[in-house]
């Protein structure tokens, strides 16, 4: 299957942004990766998102919504740019061509139109930046939920659906363990990749694992965590988008600059909970944090993590707290923690474990969920 078309919305108008998602959803080989009311801010979507569709508003930032196309397709030749304005008129349709849209719809938009323009897109805009990964945040509102082990054993699972190159990149630039979870010590981390910041030379700094996952570890020191901001980290994942075809990242509240960077550019976020009151609280702050950031809600995935029915809340019941659905319910097992202590994922030491099962499910449907392989639903109880 091919990979969706990207769709990015620069609107002050919900009503245009709420028919624009729901005909991108219904279309199936499309979709919305973020939207805003801001010109400044499309303009970094753009950027750091690659969309390969955009609809910007004339009324975008104060009637710049031109100004932000004219710049938009001179930086970025080949975007499919369309633009929406509510003044219906030759001149409006001139404007917008002379800005660099392929296309002008009127307000208030019908879903005809929007779907045609979405087929159009797709024949035209196949690609803007060459070859450009998946980008997958995977995140906890704290520590000690099995994040880093979910994100381990996720990476291994997707080089096991053969979708391609699968790079694991830990986003706790200060207290990392992806290395130790896999028994690695590599010579190189994120703070020599940072140093050089090259990308014909950028996959000689992962470590490759023996499951074939490549491998950008944490630096080694924490004082060596402080030489790499947000900008640079975003800048990193950026250049392995153009050599992966995933970039999974171990990302983390405590290094909450690093999280945010991944979520500017993330395609997918995986939101891990444990069923317990305490831990759901803080997943409904994260949840409410990712709106206000305009997450595109379709692209979390909100993951149970140690389920045991003699001690947890009952999955429906959690659900309810949260307001969402789990992508997926996996049980709590001892014997991760034994492979965790030995350095062996339990993915590759015991494939039939329930555990094992339930993140190779969880990794189908991220896969399809990106649009590489036939959608395939993760198993949920």
């Amino acid at each position: 299957m091919a990979q969706f078309l990207r769709i990015a919305i620069g609107s002050p108008d919900e009503a245009s942004r709420r028919l624009i998602q729901r005909v991108a959803t219904e279309h199936k080989s499309a979709r919305v990766v973020a939207e805003t009311d801001d010109d400044a801010r499309l303009v970094e979507i753009v950027e750091y998102r690659r969309p390969q569709l955009v609809f910007i508003s004339a009324d975008l930032g104060d009637m710049r919504g031109y100004a932000v196309a004219d710049r938009l397709s001179r930086e970025h030749p080949g975007l499919f740019i369309v633009m929406l304005t509510p003044r219906q008129g030759i001149e409006e349709l001139r404007r917008a061509m002379k800005a660099g849209a392929r296309e002008c719809l009127f307000e208030p938009l019908t879903e005809a139109a929007v779907a045609r323009v979405l087929d159009e897109a797709r024949d035209v805009a196949t690609a803007v930046a060459g070859r450009r990964g998946a980008i997958v945040g995977v995140m906890s509102s704290k520590g000690g939920v099995g994040k880093s082990t979910l994100a381990t054993n996720l990476s291994i699972a997707l080089q096991q659906q053969n979708v391609g190159r699968i790079a694991l990149v830990d986003g706790d630039l200060y207290f990392g363990d992806v290395a130790m979870l896999l028994n690695m010590r590599p010579e190189r981390t994120i703070q020599e990749l940072n140093a050089a910041l090259d990308a014909e030379i950028a996959d000689r700094f992962l470590y490759r694992h023996s499951s074939g996952v490549e491998v950008l570890a944490a630096p080694l020191r924490t004082e060596q965590a402080e030489e790499i901001g947000a900008e640079r980290f975003r800048a990193i994942l950026a250049i392995l988008q153009g050599l992966y075809d995933y970039v999974v990242v171990d990302a983390t509240v405590s290094a909450f600059d690093t999280m945010l960077a991944t979520l500017d550019v993330a395609d997918l976020a995986i939101l891990l909970t444990t069923l317990d009151v305490v831990c759901l609280k803080d997943v409904n702050q994260i949840l409410d944090m990712l709106n206000r950031l305009r997450f595109p809600a379709h692209n979390v995935m909100v993951v149970g993590n140690r389920y045991d029915e003699r001690v947890s809340l009952n999955p429906r019941e959690a659900e309810r707290v949260l307001g969402v659905q789990f992508t997926s319910v996996i049980p709590q097992d001892d014997r991760v923690i034994a492979a965790t202590n030995r350095g062996v994922p339990l993915i590759l030491s015991e494939p039939r474990a329930p555990f094992s099962q339930r993140v190779t499910a969880l990794s189908k449907t991220v896969a399809a969920h990106i649009g590489r392989v036939d959608r395939v639903p993760a198993q949920t109880s």
